[in-house]
């Protein structure tokens, strides 16, 4: 590679059959490009040598130099305590979005950044891009760079990029947007990628096993399931817990009550209860926003919003459903045009169309 090139691409390599063609697609369209992996994790399904080996090999077999960095402490006090401490308090986090918004496209990026400067293949005034096999697009609305949906709706993971720094969107790019996981599949085989036949995993990538299990590793087996009282929302006492931290919100099954169906409807982490309700009490239609990421200003949000153009996705495998943006005294509360079983420590993202507009974690649900 020539040295002080005027840009370079940082493909993110996870050793599966996304990353590998998303490299091969961006080796069509740049001359400089680095492959690079982190680990985040001890020997987990994503973090294990010969996971990240394919990595490796796939970078030597495009000739081109291979980075592999160790986040492991970075993920375990931003992913990791964050995803412990939303359970303590009741709530139910996505580490997935914390892990794009915290390491993959912040400490990973600039990692990658810093790297290719410091080995004179950049410099710090050139132009640097920053890539993974994620499906979904950058664009533009109105002038704002904006994510958008992939093209292969079935597999779209634009909501789990919402958090990412507005400021970094046009140096990120998504070469699998355009396609299908079908037609990846095959150019992965057409090209003889090992990684072709790696079966694509669901799971947490730091819990092989329970959640529960990693909250006892970390807080102790008489904290997490130190027993408490089932109640209703009168306050009555319907029966005993066994840890308020072992339920998730709408959980119907194992709660062991009679005159049912009961379904967990709060967990009160304050007073170590778990609140029920009958499946209607669930439903609600407005909640405040934490920690919101806007990719538009407030004026296009409220115009959009008035016109009644915003569709909200309240978890990641949800239907969009109409919904209005509200200001309050602290940030924003998004009123449904239909109430539905709302989570806190979920993610609200606004779309309008194929645009993704922004988003915030989902804080405190009104009972208006």
């Amino acid at each position: 590679m020539n040295k002080e090139v005027e840009t370079a691409v940082a493909v993110g390599l996870s050793g599966g059959v996304d990353s590998s063609v998303a490299l091969y697609l961006l080796s069509k369209e740049y001359d400089h490009i680095v492959g690079a992996s982190h680990d985040i994790c001890t020997n987990s399904l994503t973090c294990n040598e010969q996971t990240l080996g394919r990595a490796r090999d796939l970078a030597a077999r495009f000739g081109i130099p291979y980075y592999r960095f160790d986040l492991i402490d970075e993920f375990t006090e931003s992913v990791i305590a964050d995803f412990a401490g939303e359970y303590r308090h009741g709530r139910t986090p996505n580490p997935c979005i914390r892990c794009n918004e915290r390491i993959r496209f912040n400490r990973f990026y600039q990692l990658c950044h810093d790297r290719l400067v410091s080995e004179h293949i950049i410099s710090d005034q050139a132009r640097f891009l920053f890539a993974t096999g994620h499906y979904a697009r950058i664009g533009e609305y109105e002038g704002y760079p904006v994510i958008m949906k992939g093209r292969d709706l079935s597999k779209d993971q634009s909501y789990m990029l919402y958090r990412i720094l507005p400021s970094r969107l046009m140096s990120i790019r998504f070469p699998l947007g355009e396609y299908t996981k079908e037609e990846i599949v095959k150019i992965a085989v057409r090209e003889g990628f090992p990684s072709s036949s790696v079966k694509e995993s669901q799971d947490i990538c730091f819990i092989p096993g329970k959640y529960t299990d990693k909250l006892i590793e970390i807080y102790g087996r008489e904290t997490v399931s130190a027993e408490g009282k089932i109640i209703d929302e009168e306050g009555r006492v319907l029966g005993t817990h066994r840890g308020y931290m072992h339920y998730t919100l709408g959980q119907r099954q194992g709660l062991g009550l009679s005159d049912g169906p009961w379904y967990v409807k709060r967990l009160d982490a304050d007073h170590n209860s778990v609140v029920v309700g009958r499946k209607e009490a669930l439903l609600h239609s407005r909640f405040s926003l934490r920690e919101e990421n806007w990719f538009i200003p407030p004026s296009l949000r409220a115009e959009l919003s008035a016109a009644g153009k915003l569709k909200i996705k309240i978890r990641y495998n949800s239907p969009e459903q109409q919904g209005l943006l509200v200001p309050a005294e602290e940030g924003n509360e998004i009123v449904l045009g239909t109430p539905a079983s709302i989570t806190p420590g979920q993610s609200a993202v606004c779309y309008h169309g194929e645009y993704l507009l922004g988003g915030g974690i989902i804080d405190t649900v009104s009972e208006r």
